[in-house]
């Protein structure tokens, strides 16, 4: 075939259209699409633990300050009271003379470097026996210090370090930043004080190292090779680990610990083991406490072998070659089940190489990218042969209709048990939310209609952007009432679909506070409105005849959120939640108890809960 024809023909079309699917894949990857570097940044923790465990660093043990540690539960009052250095870790934080003795005592048993994920930020009890402590070791301790969450401000240890010692030669910031999605995968080794709070960097600005970077130069005496990635090589609970303890009790002291010689010649971190200061973090191996992912970033550091992104270049490559393979396959077969059986051999068999790439030579290649040009190619393909045979069908129809009825014609081409789930249903659990208008029949009685409608259609339009931010489903209007739904058609769970009713319902009272003060300024009717929301089993599906039909909710929950509604005005609120959806959320709101309340149509009064506020996400 001519190529000028074969660019005419349907195999042609289809190649065209892979080809112009991939450059928008290819425009999305490079722009950092949320939902693609989501899914690419997922691929890549799943290939981390394909990889398996790998060896640890040897010269790394960790000191942890755990449960054990907090010797109160651990030991009896004789054995405290015998050992006043051990009595010392009854709580936590520890007095600071705890720090100073234990530097002590791993300095002297051979300890090369001692890098203390804590943070010395405000004088407390000690301070001094700690300073002199660090004076006498400073050549084999670094400290903590922190970048502040707007990045403006480094907090430094300077209650405990020596006058005579800059904070920069002992301190190293002990800040992760995670990608997007929250997981650190990453580490930031040397920065500046701009960077971090993202403004255009200074003249003579000092360069500032991490801890992790001071404590691997300390142990190399060199400058370490940095790398994008921490090569993390296993779960939590990988590294050496000693509980803190041990370390003022003789009897672990002279057998697990060895009398100290478990930390001669190596690099001894200490910091919380457990969640004592939230300091805990997900990694590609799920949640790991800081001083852990301390220890696999200082193990990068010094060893190397971190993974590594390829070339841009290679990413377009693998995105056009796919693409193509993925048009020759949707050529292969006329069936679509061939097809997509074709497609999915083929993104298996990518994936397999890319995984296969990563673990031999840690090398990260692209997978979410390539393997949406060839999902999205084969769908675009498979669509587009679908909406020629649709065409087709149409034109069929048009032609039966000069000879038979629509309603005949469109019984021939409709197949009699599709026609017969058109009408069917299913029964779910959902959140309906009932919205209304205060006190509107008077109101329009007394507007101008033409200033009314246009008033509705700006508080429709807000009301429903945030029913649909919140990832509703608008059931109808019902006059100047706004019915939703959440959890029909798709489900993300009854809680999170009563939360996202709740933020809804939130939000709502929000913005109408703006659009009230924008109303009041210019000297229109200011708009009120009531919220009721339920949570129950419903009826799902197109309800309706065969000339008409619409996708809707029925049942007594969908009742019961209308009545709930109309009980605002009773208890002078403005939303109010039923028990069912308060069960659900009661962790995440702010919610005040009414008295149990009588709705038409049921025998059994509501427990009810009028919505004061959301409850601040957890950091």
């Amino acid at each position: 075939m001519p190529r000028n024809k074969f660019w005419k023909s349907s195999a042609g079309k289809l190649c065209w259209l892979c080809l112009l699917w991939a450059v928008l894949v290819a425009i999305a990857w490079q722009i950092g699409l949320a939902g693609l570097l989501r899914q690419e940044l997922a691929t890549l923790d799943f290939r981390f633990r394909l990889r398996g465990r790998q060896p640890v660093a040897p010269e790394i043990v960790l000191l942890t300050i755990d449960q054990r540690s907090l010797v109160a539960d651990t030991f009896t009052a004789t054995e405290l009271q015998a050992n006043p250095q051990l009595a010392a870790l009854a709580g936590f934080p520890f007095p600071r003379q705890v720090y100073a003795a234990a530097l002590d005592r791993l300095i002297q048993a051979g300890a090369q470097v001692v890098g203390i994920d804590l943070l010395f930020l405000t004088p407390k009890e000690g301070d001094d026996q700690l300073q002199a402590a660090l004076a006498r070791h400073r050549q084999h301790v670094v400290l903590g210090s922190n970048f502040t969450d707007d990045g403006r401000q480094l907090m430094a240890p300077t209650p405990v370090l020596p006058v005579e010692v800059p904070v920069e030669s002992m301190a190293g910031y002990v800040n992760y930043w995670p990608d997007f999605d929250n997981v650190v995968r990453r580490g930031k080794y040397q920065t500046t004080a701009s960077e971090i709070a993202g403004l255009p960097p200074t003249a003579h600005e000092p360069v500032l190292a991490s801890f992790d970077w001071q404590i691997a130069q300390r142990y190399r005496s060199a400058p370490p090779v940095p790398a994008p990635y921490i090569n993390f090589t296993g779960p939590a609970d990988s590294f050496l680990s000693y509980p803190f303890y041990q370390l003022f009790f003789n009897k672990t002291w002279n057998e697990n610990l060895q009398h100290g010689e478990v930390f001669r010649g190596k690099i001894v971190l200490l910091g919380p083991g457990s969640n004592f200061q939230h300091d805990m973090h997900p990694t590609p191996w799920g949640v790991m406490n800081g001083v852990e992912v301390h220890a696999a970033g200082i193990a990068t550091l010094l060893h190397g072998h971190a993974p590594h992104d390829a070339p841009d270049w290679v990413g377009l490559l693998l995105i056009t070659g796919l693409a193509v393979l993925g048009a020759v396959a949707l050529n292969t077969s006329v069936h679509p089940l061939m097809k997509l059986a074709l497609l999915g051999v083929g993104c298996a068999g990518y994936f397999g190489v890319a995984s296969f790439v990563f673990v031999r030579w840690g090398l990260i290649l692209l997978v979410a990218a390539p393997v949406w040009t060839v999902a999205g190619g084969g769908v675009l393909g498979i669509a587009m042969q679908v909406a020629v045979e649709r065409l087709e069908k149409l034109r069929v129809r048009r032609t039966l209709e000069k000879y038979v009825s629509r309603p005949v014609a469109a019984e021939i081409l409709r197949h009699s048990d599709e026609y017969e789930n058109s009408l069917g249903g299913k029964r779910m659990p959902v959140t309906i939310l009932f919205s209304d208008i205060r006190d509107f029949t008077p109101l329009s009685e007394r507007s101008d209609p033409f200033e009314l409608v246009q008033q509705l259609n700006e508080y429709f339009t807000v009301m429903v952007e945030i029913v649909m931010r919140h990832e509703g489903t608008l059931d109808k209007f019902v006059g100047d009432a706004i019915m939703a739904v959440y959890g029909a058609p798709l489900s993300a769970g009854p809680a999170e679909d009563a939360w996202r009713a709740v933020q809804t319902a939130a939000e709502m009272r929000e913005q109408l506070q703006g659009l009230q003060q924008k109303w009041a300024a210019h000297g229109q009717p200011v708009l009120r409105i009531g919220i009721g929301i339920n949570h129950g089993d419903v009826v799902v599906g197109n309800i309706g005849s065969p000339q008409r039909m619409e996708y809707t909710v029925i049942g007594d929950a969908v009742n019961v959120a209308s009545r709930v509604e109309g009980l605002n005005k009773q208890f002078g609120t403005d939303i109010l939640l039923t028990e069912s959806v308060y069960a659900l959320v009661k962790s995440r709101v702010v919610a005040q108890p009414l008295e149990a309340a009588a709705v038409k149509g049921r025998a059994q009064k509501l427990n009810l809960f009028s919505l004061t506020g959301l409850t601040p996400a957890k950091t």
